[in-house]
């Protein structure tokens, strides 16, 4: 089975998060690891070049879902959902 994973990020006061297209674009296969956020976990996306289609987020994971299509296929479904600013300064120390 081959597995995608895709982001999508959700503002405060949004019912629905924003499709801004491919965020990662991580495809594994079964014999592959990808380690993959939790609901609750907090999450930064930095774009590793200045690729216009990668968007820059970060925020809480509110869900996930998983889209089976076969026995072939899995997409992966991640939801960020904006977080206050005062949160980063208690994850971690730069």
């Amino acid at each position: 089975m081959k597995y995608s994973m895709d982001f999508q990020y959700m503002p405060r006061g949004h019912d629905r998060p924003l499709d801004d297209g491919e965020i990662v674009g991580l495809s594994v296969d079964q014999s592959q690891f990808a380690l993959i956020p939790a609901v609750g976990d907090y999450v930064q996306l930095e774009p590793m070049t200045s690729d216009a289609d990668h968007a820059r987020f970060s925020g809480r994971v509110k869900s996930r879902l998983f889209r089976y299509f076969g026995n072939e296929h899995c997409g992966i479904n991640i939801v960020i959902e904006e977080t206050d600013d005062a949160v980063w300064g208690g994850l971690i120390k730069e």
